[in-house]
């Protein structure tokens, strides 16, 4: 009896101690520290933030639910980076070449190659270099850049725990005084990317549209009653150039400034403005006519008496002489 007692503490002994070990052995990672890089940076905003450390996932959220839109603006640089029409971006899950991003108006293209990954347990270094070609052909550049990627394991996921960069400037080159060299490979590539891709609060502000020709010849008024009050000696001006900037105000509760630099020469928005009939010294009366320089569509006149008038034939001598009053 008492053999057979010994023989099963025998036999659970070990069963229990592989059953131990089992519970102390950490979860081995589904993804090597290659691939949860590529997932985070090419997954969407779920996935990025899923790479970050547990730490920082929780201020991630705190941010979010400050920000208006329930994103974070350097995510939305990433995709605007990665979903430009002129540009391709591409991940690799083998080889030297990690990330690749090509533009395919300038044939310029820039690839993030791994010189190193390193592994210690569960923490991993990967050691990184930037390169630009442009043709295919490698461009030399006034500085290297060179990035460490610091991940470790939490929850048997790789995190991005450092980021640190370097960059090499061989001051000994006597390139690195002409300035066609700054103009060139990773800088002005680099360059390229940021006008095409502003940041998420730029993207926010609308471009200024253009004025139609029908306010613009009402503008065009209300300036020279500015100028005329500027100056009393001069009166009304027969010159756009004089008008330029000559004062700001509201037009129909929007503002505008008097007047676009645009008018300078005359030409502005399709159309062609002249002023006409400043006779005098001081000047009392002028008229002002657009006509659309392609010759079809309407053409608007406006006096000092402020009436405007339109012209179905485009033409500005139908519009002072016998023009419909033009109202909007």
């Amino acid at each position: 009896m008492a053999l057979r007692k010994y023989r099963f503490i025998a036999l659970l002994l070990p069963a229990l101690a592989g059953y131990a070990a089992a519970q102390q052995r950490p979860e081995v990672p589904a993804q090597s520290p290659r691939q949860a890089l590529i997932e985070m940076f090419t997954g969407g905003e779920d996935k990025f933030v899923r790479h970050l450390t547990l730490e920082v996932q929780q201020k991630v959220e705190e941010l979010r639910k400050n920000s208006l839109n329930g994103e974070l603006a350097p995510l939305q640089t990433l995709s605007l980076l990665q979903s430009g029409k002129d540009q391709k971006f591409d991940a690799f899950d083998y080889g030297p070449i990690l990330f690749a991003l090509h533009n395919n108006t300038t044939h310029e293209r820039l690839e993030v190659h791994i010189e190193s990954d390193t592994a210690r347990g569960d923490e991993d270094d990967i050691d990184l270099s930037i390169h630009s070609y442009r043709g295919g052909i490698e461009q030399p550049t006034p500085v290297s850049f060179g990035l460490r990627l610091s991940l470790k394991v939490q929850q048997a996921v790789w995190r991005v725990d450092a980021v640190t960069v370097s960059a090499r400037v061989p001051v000994g080159d006597a390139r690195i005084l002409d300035k066609s060299w700054w103009s060139s490979g990773v800088v002005n590539t680099a360059m390229a990317a940021e006008k095409q891709s502003p940041p998420a609060a730029t993207l926010l502000q609308p471009a200024t549209p253009k004025i139609s020709a029908f306010r613009a010849v009402r503008l065009v008024t209300l300036a020279e009653d500015q100028y005329a009050q500027k100056y009393p000696e001069a009166g009304y001006t027969c010159s756009m150039a004089d008008l330029i900037n000559i004062g700001r105000g509201l037009d129909n509760g929007e503002p505008y400034t008097f007047m676009d630099p645009e008018f300078r020469n005359g030409v502005y928005n399709g159309y062609r403005f002249s002023l006409t009939g400043c006779q005098g010294k001081p000047a009392k009366s002028f008229r002002i006519a657009a006509e659309p320089l392609t010759g079809r569509g309407m053409a608007y006149c406006s006096d000092d008496q402020h009436t405007l008038r339109s012209a179905e034939d485009g033409r500005a001598s139908t519009c002072q002489e016998q023009g419909k009053i033009a109202r909007r």
